[in-house]
């Protein structure tokens, strides 16, 4: 009886003592498994896939880490564009600046840099940096010139000469950019103030003049309806009802006159929409004419 449970306890200590050593190995293994995740080759590794997918804000954290154990030229261009790519113009911009010497992405870093000013929308810096050549890329000095002219269509800026702003543009898309100037340059705005005028001429012109008809035609009637509605009651001694028609005729002349004016500067308003719209769209699809930096 004694030999046997002394073999029951031995067998039970060899089972307990296997368990322990295959949970210390397995804890072993999980630990190295979590500290090689962590580490900067896969924090780079998973940076770069996230990159790749266009999950810029992600990949500018893994990034971020492993930039904190090295210095990669090109990782660090790349956190850069995740900035960029994300619309944080202004930290772009920052990373861009710190490649600008000593690095074989001085010319691309600057490139980057410009464009992330561009992107910021203040295009009076933006332009005033251009013409200095603060940061100015020698290499992609076309692209960073056609910035500067796009800069141009997208403020209220007036506009440089023709024989400076369409060579900076490929001939491909001379017709549209010559467009775009001259519709910049001369807008089809309608005068307020001569729409005014006009509807105090005759109810409902100016709002024609705006290209506003059915309006316009609609306020003729009115008015004169109106004016008809006085001038029958005065000459039938209904005082009253002549005065009140007069009133009213007098309160839509008004509002006539006021509304022609504002129907004009809301034709502007469309107007302007219009041409910022079409000028962002044209660009965006062609993304500014600005080259893909492969790394």
């Amino acid at each position: 009886m004694k030999k046997f449970f002394s073999q029951f306890y031995l067998l039970l200590f060899c089972n307990y003592f296997f368990l322990f050593l295959l949970q210390t190995n397995l804890f072993a293994q999980s630990s190295s498994n979590e500290l090689n995740l962590f580490s900067p080759q896969s924090r780079l590794q998973f940076g770069n896939s996230l990159f790749n997918d266009k999950d810029y804000l992600r990949a500018s954290n893994e990034y971020r880490e492993y930039l904190k154990y090295a210095d990669n030229d090109t990782i660090r261009f790349r956190f850069a564009t995740c900035f960029y790519k994300i619309g944080r113009f202004q930290e772009a911009a920052d990373n861009f600046k710190g490649l600008f010497n000593n690095s074989n992405l001085s010319e691309e870093s600057r490139l980057g840099y410009n464009q992330s000013f561009f992107f910021k929308y203040d295009f009076q810096s933006f332009r005033n940096s251009v013409k200095n050549e603060i940061y100015f890329p020698a290499k992609y000095s076309s692209e960073v010139n056609r910035l500067f002219y796009i800069s141009f269509l997208l403020d209220n800026s007036v506009l440089p000469d023709t024989s400076a702003f369409f060579p900076a543009f490929p001939d491909s898309n001379k017709n549209e950019i010559r467009q775009f100037y001259f519709r910049k340059k001369f807008p089809e705005y309608k005068n307020p103030t001569t729409a005014a005028i006009l509807s105090g001429l005759l109810p409902g012109l100016g709002k024609i003049y705006v290209g506003e008809t059915t309006d316009g035609l609609t306020s003729l009637l009115v008015t004169g309806a109106l004016a008809f509605l006085a001038v029958d009651n005065f000459k039938h001694n209904h005082n009253f009802r002549g005065w009140l028609f007069t009133g009213l005729g007098a309160f839509f002349y008004a509002g006539n006159v006021y509304g022609s004016a504002a129907a004009a500067q809301n034709f502007n308003a469309g107007v302007k929409f219009n041409f910022d719209k079409d000028v962002k769209l044209y660009f965006e699809k062609r993304n500014y004419f600005l080259p893909e930096i492969k790394f």
